[in-house]
């Protein structure tokens, strides 16, 4: 269907004359125009084109809109020439040439249909990222003028307490209002400030579609409507945040730039409207959420929003103003560098009845309250600003190696209008510093007696078989253990401080951290009882070197791989150090296990094989019991696999595997030494036998389903995955393999909804992306 009032092309050879005509004249025309000082030195100059007939000019728009994207499509435009590319009908121009034109005649034509055509093609050589440069004289506006842009509608989603928002901004437009300038930014406070800039011109009906599309996009996030004031607000705390992290603004935004600065950075008070204060946090979390996410953003650096989850009255914002609070806390992170925060429990306990008044509270003590109490960590540099803040609690622990510092901290929470938000904090962990002693040991003895309990009546629910309907929440009875092992240890902190030689305390904590696993917090009592206690220092340093060792593994899994040199360092150094005091055959065997893991890259070097092969021969001398002996065959089974000798590997394998069937791993040495020789039956029953001892072991799975697939056993892969995800539901590794699996079979439906699952958990892993290609290359074959 034609448009409404289209005005038809030209057709006369007539009007095909006047448009080449026009066309030739296009550079001096732009000349003339920029040479403009007022609207009738504009009107003059446009007056070869204004004065042709409608179909011409609009002819000439489209001629100079089509001719300008197809040149800066195919990369003319990159040669930044003052002629770059020229029309069919030879005359030559830029784009800045016609984006200028364009914007004269959009301004000044007296045809609406050619105002209308004028803008169109502006937009469509915005989509080609060519913008006009010149402006109209600043003089009273003439009757074709369009009206100046006005703010319509803003919208921001209700997430800053997840560190972000989306805000969206939109102004009306054009002669009648009909067209809209929707400016979308995505703001970042934790990190990048402002993350991406996108601005996009259109109808008022298309930018109203545009903008249910992007909403729609974040499914669980709510958005409400803001004023220019306070989008504006939301702009500049991430400008500010960009410039603190010295992160460099994305490309969109700095193209933009002037746009957003006359638009929202400086529009007018009238213009900008209303700032009434909202935060944009959702306001439906609950005390626990709450009290994370301050203790989240905080560590993070996002103060802003940290601020905003206290009460107006609250003693931790000193009577400052937001900005004023937020300075001093980057002027702190500066210098102390927070990094890497982990949470150990977050509980709410039950408030205290008091009759106090809270200061500064307008409600009651029998108001809406809630106590929340958290054990939390985070890595720190030493700095006096940390003395300054009254958020700032004491850590009972520091590991000097990493820096992390531990803290538990409770918060009394009000209700305030509608939400809640934080009032004050106690700092437990220095509150238990005060404590008498034997009200310490109480405590920790109250701890430990209901972990005990726990911990048989759940062995007493297995050995019975009691339905797990009828069993307490395994989850439940986690989250209770966890809190009470890691208040435990503050307990134990204070009793360190109080009775520093006592062996015992260092010896209780350290087995809390051990029964969590916490390890960047064992060995911080590991190195205690190597340093105060004589007539333990050789074994705790044998127990730091191995937690050490674990630990060097798991920061190589986080990509922190100087730390992980580093932890190899140490557990080598504290081992070898372990030995000139108390030689044994478990210190040789692990040291030996040691240099051939932390120097295998891919297989140990010649002389490293010989080092180890000699730290074992003097474990074999100290006569090993039953488990050290285990580790001695399987680190012989290492060496002599990296020689290529694969039979004397394989017999040093099956003699650990005799020892010890339960040693972590030795049944997947085994299947690969097994599969070297051509053993596959024998592999496949190695695997089988890993599972049995290890149902969760993932490794086992992947390797058992690759053998199925050699032998193209697509049903026994199939099955084997699929008692996988029995044993690992979150596995994307194991779906993706699934996936394939039933392509090779043919199953393409099916194939394809497990793919999706594991790209929605995890569509970075390189198995599924090996999986999207496989699917995406079956269907081209189909």
């Amino acid at each position: 269907m034609a448009r409404k009032k289209d005005i038809a092309g030209p057709v006369s050879a007539e009007d095909q004359a006047r448009l080449q005509d026009l066309l030739v004249q296009v550079p001096g025309l732009v000349e003339r125009l920029r040479s403009s000082r007022s609207q009738q030195e504009v009107e003059a100059a446009l007056a070869p084109i204004t004065s042709a007939p409608a179909s011409v000019q609009l002819a000439l728009l489209r001629e100079l809109a089509q001719t300008s994207q197809a040149a800066a499509e195919t990369g003319l435009l990159q040669e930044q020439r003052p002629e770059a590319f020229s029309s069919a009908g030879g005359a030559r121009w830029s784009g800045q040439d016609a984006a200028d034109l364009l914007q004269a005649l959009y301004h000044y034509s007296p045809e609406k249909e050619c105002r209308k055509e004028a803008r169109r093609s502006l937009i469509r050589l915005e989509g080609a990222r060519i913008y006009p440069q010149w402006q109209p004289p600043r003089e009273q506006p003439t009757a074709f003028q369009s009206h100046p842009p006005r703010f319509w509608k803003g919208l921001v989603s209700q997430t800053r307490e997840q560190g972000e928002v989306q805000l969206l901004l939109c102004w009306e437009e054009g002669y009648d209002y009909d067209e809209a300038r929707l400016i979308a930014l995505s703001l970042d406070f934790w990190q990048q400030g402002v993350r991406d800039c996108q601005v996009e011109r259109a109808s008022k009906r298309r930018v109203e579609s545009r903008l249910h599309e992007l909403t729609a996009r974040l499914e669980e996030a709510r958005f409400c409507e803001c004023t220019l004031a306070e989008g504006r607000r939301l702009l500049e705390e991430a400008l500010a945040v960009s410039r603190w992290r010295k992160q460099e603004l994305p490309e969109g935004y700095r193209y933009h730039w002037p746009l957003i600065r006359q638009l929202i950075l400086e529009a007018s008070e009238a213009e900008a409207g209303e700032d009434r204060g909202q935060t944009f946090i959702q306001p439906t979390l609950d005390p626990e959420e709450l009290v994370l996410t301050f203790i989240g953003a905080w560590s993070l650096g996002d103060f802003g929003l940290a601020y905003d989850l206290l009460t107006a009255q609250s003693p931790l914002r000193e009577g400052l103003s937001r900005d004023e609070w937020v300075e001093r806390r980057r002027a702190w992170a500066n210098e102390a560098q927070p990094a890497r925060l982990t949470v150990s429990f977050v509980a709410e306990s039950e408030q205290p009845q008091s009759g106090l008044w809270l200061p500064g509270s307008t409600l009651s003590s029998r108001g809406p309250r809630k106590l929340v109490e958290i054990g939390w960590s985070l890595e720190l540099s030493e700095t006096p600003l940390s003395g300054t803040l009254p958020e700032m609690a004491m850590g009972t622990a520091v590991n000097k190696e990493t820096g992390r510092h531990w803290f538990w901290t409770s918060y009394t929470l009000l209700r305030q209008e509608e939400a809640w938000r934080i009032h004050t904090m106690t700092d437990e962990g220095a509150r238990a510093q005060g404590l008498p002693i034997p009200e310490l040991q109480q405590r920790i003895k109250e701890h430990d007696d209901r972990v005990r309990e726990i911990s048989a009546q759940q062995r007493e629910a297995l050995l019975k078989s009691i339905s797990l309907l009828d069993r307490p929440d395994p989850q439940v009875l986690l989250e209770e253990v966890t809190r009470r092992l890691t208040q435990a240890m503050h307990y134990d902190d204070a009793l360190m401080v109080r009775l520093s030689l006592d062996q015992q305390v260092v010896e209780n904590a350290y087995n809390h951290a051990a029964a969590l696993r916490n390890g960047e917090r064992a060995m911080v009592y590991l190195e205690r009882l190597a340093q105060r206690f004589p007539g333990r220092r050789a074994d705790a340093l044998r127990e730091l070197a191995m937690t050490e060792d674990s630990l060097a593994t798991l920061f190589e899994q986080q990509g922190l791989k100087e730390r992980r040199q580093r932890f190899d360092e140490l557990a080598e150094q504290h081992l070898q150090e372990s030995l000139s005091l108390r030689p044994t055959a478990l210190g040789y065997a692990l040291l030996a296990q040691m240099k051939l893991q932390h120097r295998a890259t891919p297989l140990p070097p010649p002389e490293v094989l010989q080092e180890a092969e000699a730290l074992l021969a003097q474990a074999r001398d100290l006569n090993p019991n039953r488990a050290e002996e285990t580790i001695i065959e399987a680190a012989l089974g290492t060496i002599a696999s990296a020689r290529g000798d694969q039979p004397q590997a394989l017999q040093h394998y099956e003699r650990a595997a005799s020892l010890s069937p339960d040693y972590p791993g030795i049944w997947l040495a085994l299947s690969h030494t097994q599969r070297a020789l051509g053993r596959r039956a024998e592999a496949r029953e190695s695997l089988q036998r890993a599972l049995r001892y290890n149902p969760a072991d993932l490794q086992a799975y992947s390797e058992l389903v690759d053998l199925a697939i050699e032998e193209r056993r697509f049903e026994e892969a199939q099955t084997a995955l699929e008692e996988g995800l029995k044993q690992l539901p979150q596995s994307a590794h194991l779906r993706a393999l699934l996936a394939m699996v039933l392509a090779e079979q043919g199953e393409l439906r099916q194939a394809q909804r497990f793919l999706e699952e594991a790209e929605r958990l995890d569509r970075r892993l390189p198995s599924v992306q090996a999986a999207r290609e496989m699917l995406n290359e079956r269907r081209k074959q189909r």
